[in-house]
């Protein structure tokens, strides 16, 4: 309901609440996408606690407003909806709601840091099952429990550069 709406929600981390703010990119069986200016934030269901909008943002309550008639794409959905849907991922959100799991798949080899129940770990996703993260920290494999993870926001290479450093001092 509030897709490509700007939101606050509130995650549970340990005896912290967490405020992210953003905009619903995509949402999922399991998870919820936002982004930002700076990055791309999955937040998985079972980590929030509350959504809202944030004051002074107006409320759309009928959809209606961002449906754009297309016969072209009624035609490709009639005649070949597998390989219509297949192609666009918005029509994979819509027609399957993806798992966080098989979205991270689509986002190999992006830089992520993660924030779990005990620990903030980084690197390079690698791989995804229906469990766990694989990331890739220069030759280092690093496994990752989805069911523990609270955040997972997406690393600019600048970014990346700054906690590289306070891991190496132990600042991390």
């Amino acid at each position: 309901m509030k897709r490509n709406q700007q939101v606050v929600i509130n995650l549970k981390n340990d005896d912290k609440i967490i405020q992210m703010l953003g905009k619903v990119t995509a949402i999922g069986r399991d998870f919820v996408m936002l982004t930002n200016l700076n990055e791309r934030i999955w937040l998985p269901y079972h980590a929030i606690e509350s959504a809202n909008l944030p004051t002074g943002i107006p409320n759309f309550s009928s959809s209606h407003q961002y449906f754009i008639f297309d016969n072209d794409l009624r035609r490709k959905l009639l005649n070949n909806f597998g390989e219509t849907v297949s192609k666009r991922d918005v029509l994979i959100q819509q027609f399957f709601e993806e798992s966080l799991a098989t979205n991270l798949v689509s986002w190999r080899k992006t830089w992520v840091k993660i924030r779990t129940d005990k620990e903030i770990v980084f690197g390079k996703i690698q791989s995804v099952t229906q469990q766990k993260l694989i990331l890739l920290l220069f030759n280092e494999k690093i496994e990752v429990d989805l069911t523990h993870t609270t955040i997972i926001q997406s690393i600019r290479f600048i970014n990346l550069l700054s906690l590289l450093g306070k891991k190496r001092f132990g600042l991390f």
